[in-house]
């Protein structure tokens, strides 16, 4: 008896394990579907007016944070924001440029629209470098030469003791025409 007992229980054993590793029960089937003969292939031929592209894709270009413009106080730089009418960028460069003769650390943070004028016209390579970068761009502005006594009849009007801000005015009616 013993070994019916055993034997019994590996049978059962058997059948315990095998129903336990049985997966789940499968789904039907999907029906095949039914195969339609292909026409003959046919070569699209090529169109005479496309764009030839090359197979290799160009690299997008890389965003370059670095300006290329005219350097900042440059000659170059102040004509071009009188030319594009940025009056106040335009007077605060020639600022800086008129002053980097004698302080060349001093950057554009330095330089304000409340600031007194005498502050940057600190010395007579001042005076001179701001009255040729202003008169280079006021004639850029206008789009026609001055000449010299018509400039300097301007250069007389700008307030000697006033603040960058009262250059930019008076820079504005001068444009005006008035």
């Amino acid at each position: 008896m013993p070994s019916y007992s055993r034997a019994l229980s590996c049978v059962a054993l058997a059948l315990a394990l095998g129903a336990c590793s049985q997966s789940a029960p499968r789904k039907p089937a999907a029906a095949p579907k039914p195969v339609v003969p292909k026409a003959a292939v046919v070569a699209p031929q090529p169109d005479p007016d496309a764009v030839v592209q090359s197979a290799v894709a160009e690299p997008s270009p890389v965003f370059d944070e670095e300006y290329h413009g005219p350097d900042q106080g440059s000659l170059e730089s102040v004509t071009a924001l009188f030319a594009r009418g940025y009056i106040e960028s335009a007077m605060r460069e020639t600022m800086l440029a008129a002053v980097h003769s004698d302080y060349p650390l001093l950057g554009m943070r330095d330089v304000r629209l409340t600031d007194p004028v005498a502050k940057f016209l600190t010395s007579a390579q001042a005076r001179t470098t701001a009255h040729d970068y202003l008169y280079a761009g006021v004639q850029r502005r206008l789009g026609r030469p001055l000449s010299p006594s018509q400039w300097e009849q301007i250069w007389q009007g700008f307030p000697q003791q006033g603040r960058v801000s009262d250059w930019v005015k008076q820079t504005k009616r001068v444009l005006a025409g008035r």
